[in-house]
């Protein structure tokens, strides 16, 4: 047998949702994560309207509904002959409806963000004591202030998951002291997250007792999955026609590697917002070479001028050399079908899912143009799904793994999975 991708879309309320896959034309969704930004996620789904049905005010079976309140859920299948087994690839809120008819061929663009996305332009935000950073994030995603989308329920919220497996930095600002970000991404984006570095990015949807849930990963200051997390994958790529194992082939024409010229950072400043910080500036010893590639983060919530430094540093010893990697690998569901064993199929359904297939491990193996068999360690920061009747296209994009990840001991190799 072979490895099946099939697909679930659903449309509606968390509780209550709707099977559109029948009526899906094509899909595309992109999902990014990067470092020191709340990661990002978006979908666009054409449907079929022949029959009128989703038609506002035609008097279709979906004429009346209010698809600015409805959720967007998009699930992949895998089997191998046998059950089905199913991912989120991705969740979110309906914020964009384009109808095209022109009286004998109707379709329905639909295009949806993922949840923290859209709650994150809430204003009203403040930040007045100081606290473990996972204590102030759960806290600017809960119900108190932040408004998610209810999706039918009574009630919404985030739920961040931390995968930091270490005590968390304290962030903050001073007694008597209260900061007034615009809105809650300002908080999460200007503030709290470049204070510890992190990666974050919303999941999946879920409910319960009547409350909506928006689920977010958070990875903390080391940026890495915790050997410990069972969320850390490694996906490891084969050339089509030497895939073996749990391997999966790629495509020779999306195939990528720069140079990571548009990310070095030679010079970082960063500083607290507590009263009476200074900005703290670490430098590399590769600024004369490359020249001032300056990053600033001088209104983040590090408790001390020290800790400003460290995380500081932390980013020119991580972004400060000139490297030579892939940036980008391509793969399709009819490529894993023909070329991948069955042993592959978790691996490959893993890498759809949101929760499983970002910022994670990459390990690609080519033989270039005139060249020897090499190896490159990567880790994956965002992808773009493409998927119609005929198949799914998935381009994913890359960074260089020992630049983007914390050295986690008897798990990592030296020299492979540098410290720091």
């Amino acid at each position: 047998m072979a490895i099946n991708t099939t697909w679930n879309i659903e449309i509606g309320p968390e509780a209550s949702r709707t099977d559109f896959t029948s009526r899906v034309m094509s899909m595309n969704v992109r999902q990014s994560v990067d470092v020191n930004v709340i990661g990002r996620g978006q979908a666009v789904i054409t449907l079929l309207n022949k029959d009128g049905a989703l038609t506002p005010g035609g008097g279709g079976t979906y004429s009346s509904t209010d698809w600015f309140s409805q959720g967007m859920y998009i699930n992949v299948l895998t089997d191998v002959g046998g059950a089905q087994t199913e991912e989120a690839v991705f969740h979110g809120v309906i914020v964009d409806f384009t109808l095209q008819d022109d009286g004998v061929f109707s379709t329905v663009t639909m295009t949806a963000l993922d949840g923290l996305t859209v709650a994150a332009k809430t204003v009203g935000s403040q930040i007045n004591s100081t606290n473990a950073y996972n204590i102030v994030y759960s806290a600017l995603v809960d119900r108190n202030g932040i408004v998610f989308p209810r999706l039918g329920q009574s009630n919404a919220e985030g739920i961040v998951s931390y995968e930091y497996p270490y005590t968390q930095p304290q962030v903050g600002v001073g007694i008597f002291q209260t900061i007034r970000p615009t809105t809650y991404a300002d908080a999460l984006q200007t503030y709290l997250i470049p204070s510890v570095n992190d990666v974050t990015w919303a999941t999946n949807i879920t409910s319960s007792a009547s409350v909506t849930n928006y689920n977010i990963i958070s990875l903390g200051q080391t940026t890495t999955r915790a050997n410990s997390s069972p969320n850390r994958q490694t996906y490891e790529f084969a050339p089509a026609g030497s895939v073996v194992d749990s391997k999966l082939p790629f495509l020779d024409d999306g195939f990528v590697q720069e140079f990571n010229n548009d990310t070095l950072i030679t010079q970082a400043q960063v500083a607290g917002s507590v009263t009476g910080a200074t900005t703290q500036t670490a430098t590399a010893s590769t600024n004369p070479t490359y020249g001032n590639r300056t990053v600033q983060y001088t209104s983040t919530l590090t408790e001390t001028d020290t800790v400003s430094l460290e995380v500081a540093t932390r980013l020119v010893n991580r972004y400060s050399t000139s490297r030579f990697s892939p940036t980008q690998l391509r793969t399709s569901a009819s490529l894993v079908e023909s070329q991948a064993k069955n042993a592959a199929e978790d691996e490959w359904r893993y890498l759809l899912s949101i929760k499983y297939g970002l910022w994670q491990q990459l390990v690609v193996t080519w033989t270039g143009s005139g060249a020897a068999s090499q190896t490159a360690y990567c880790i994956v920061k965002g992808r773009t799904i493409n998927v119609t009747p005929s198949d799914t296209i998935v381009t994913l994009q890359l960074g260089n793994w020992a630049d983007n990840h914390g050295f986690i001991l008897n798990t990592d190799r030296l020299d492979i999975d540098r410290l720091g």
